[in-house]
């Protein structure tokens, strides 16, 4: 399905971003690896390269354009294209609103989370056009539904998902996908401890853990897999989340009741 297929996946150094090259590579994509730290990012490469797979590595930050441009042109100078371009990287944060002390916050989440998409989108959009590829953004359910002490990141993954619906809008016809992804929770990610505390530092240890309708990275680069591979414009994951739309419209009350439950359940 992915052979030959040349894949940008930012994020890649770690977490679902490695899940999805490797699992990629497996399946014989030219896989293209961006994120910020160099030595990560070679581990990646590395598990991509026993599955027999071309992959190279890219350092930079997609909160800067000019290296969301470079990422894009060594792309295309390695493998002459672009055919799926996943915008994976992003950042989250845990602290109640009224104890935030550095509104610095809001803004990194905005720049990682919504302006690092937009970034990518802009620089790949003409090769994808030539390669009737695909544009995928790893959003959250958060982008549907509001959960305490996520102030800042609710209103980035809403953001992204507010792009996404234009931009499919705007390439209609154009033989370009646009997915947008909805995963729940992802365990056993550096997620949540690299999140921005109240004070604009980031949390390491928290105490927290994953409830039991956590996901796995396995699991979910499975989903994005099987989404692009019938061209999907949205994907929830798990089926069960499909519901919190609804919930939202018709019980909004109940559902903040149980979102605040299952967050008190992972601890503070």
């Amino acid at each position: 399905m992915f052979s030959g297929k040349t894949v940008i996946i930012t994020g890649a150094s770690s977490g679902l971003g490695r899940q999805l090259a490797r699992d990629l590579a497996v399946q014989g994509a030219n896989c293209v690896l961006f994120g910020r730290n160099e030595d990560k990012l070679a581990q990646t490469l590395a598990l991509c390269e026993e599955a027999g797979a071309q992959a190279i590595t890219v350092v930079g930050d997609v909160t800067q354009s000019a290296d969301c441009e470079r990422l894009v042109n060594e792309s295309v100078a390695r493998f002459g294209g672009v055919d799926i371009y996943i915008s994976n990287a992003g950042i989250s944060m845990w602290a109640p609103f009224e104890e935030v002390k550095d509104l610095g916050i809001f803004r990194r989440l905005i720049e990682v989370n919504y302006l690092g998409a937009v970034h990518g989108a802009h620089f790949a959009l003409p090769y994808l056009q030539k390669s009737c590829g695909q544009f995928a953004a790893i959003a959250s359910i958060q982008s549907k539904v509001a959960v305490p002490y996520h102030t800042g990141y609710v209103a980035s993954k809403h953001a992204l998902e507010g792009f996404c619906e234009a931009l499919r809008c705007d390439l209609e016809g154009k033989e370009v996908n646009v997915l947008t992804v909805y995963p729940h929770w992802i365990r056993g990610t550096d997620m949540r401890a690299n999140a921005c505390s109240a004070d604009g530092k980031v949390l390491k240890g928290s105490g927290r853990s994953h409830n039991k309708e956590s996901i796995t990275p396995r699991e979910c680069s499975k989903a994005v897999l099987e989404a692009l591979g019938k061209r999907k414009g949205e994907l929830i994951i798990p089926n069960k989340l499909k519901l919190v739309p609804w919930l939202k419209l018709l019980w909004p009350g109940y559902l903040r009741r149980k979102i605040q439950s299952m967050v008190k359940g992972q601890g503070e």
